[in-house]
């Protein structure tokens, strides 16, 4: 597999997917209906991303692997229109993998598919909950997941440290960093053996374990 600087794995075979994360689409709409003054452009920012991601690696399929949407008072007109539109210059199959937020809509829009999880050609299977690999693992295959949001600290000087969103290897489970722009991070406290990669710029690179904070 092939980490993208993208915040985005790519899945090679005879049919290549993209999988990306945790966009969390409508997220800053379901602030402002709570009341809270959120500027908009975070789902315009992040369908364009997922397109730009498509059309540089051409993959078969696009596949979410969970929280593609925030919350049912996220997902308003405005925005199913977005993804209607967004499906259409896709040109390729988008696949949700359940996440828990996801769950809480009842009705996803038109050119979703909605499965609980998903497996690759290649053995990988594709779960959102990394507790859902932990009670597969006696079958030993490979999960990627999402839900954590990982970022990891990494030393930049004797008293400072800066924070970025990684991909998290954890035995045979990778997990994703969140792919939308409003989402967030959690700060992972590193577990003997545990290996994070980051993407600062236009290439992804291991963090030596010296440099975890």
């Amino acid at each position: 597999m092939h980490l993208l600087p993208g915040r985005a794995v790519l899945l090679p075979g005879v049919e290549p997917w993209l999988v990306v994360a945790d966009v969390h689409l409508g997220k800053s709409a379901t602030f402002r209906a709570r009341g809270l003054a959120v500027p908009e452009g975070d789902t315009a920012q992040d369908l364009a991303a997922m397109l730009d991601l498509v059309r540089l690696h051409k993959p078969a399929r696009l596949v979410v692997n969970g929280d593609l949407f925030h919350a049912p008072s996220g997902l308003t007109p405005e925005l199913k229109e977005d993804m209607e539109h967004f499906i259409r210059l896709l040109g390729i199959p988008l696949t949700l993998v359940t996440g828990n937020h996801d769950a809480k809509i009842s009705r996803l829009p038109t050119g979703v598919r909605e499965v609980s999880c998903l497996n690759h050609e290649s053995g990988v299977r594709l779960i959102h909950d990394p507790a859902e690999a932990a009670s597969a693992e006696s079958d030993g295959r490979f999960h990627i997941a999402g839900h954590w949001h990982p970022a990891v600290r990494i030393a930049d000087g004797r008293r400072t440290t800066l924070r970025l969103p990684c991909f998290l290897l954890r035995g045979p489970l990778l997990i994703l960093p969140s792919f939308g722009s409003f989402t967030g991070g959690a700060s992972m406290r590193p577990e003997p053996g545990d290996r994070f990669f980051v993407a600062p710029g236009e290439r992804v690179m291991e963090v030596p374990g010296a440099l975890l904070r």
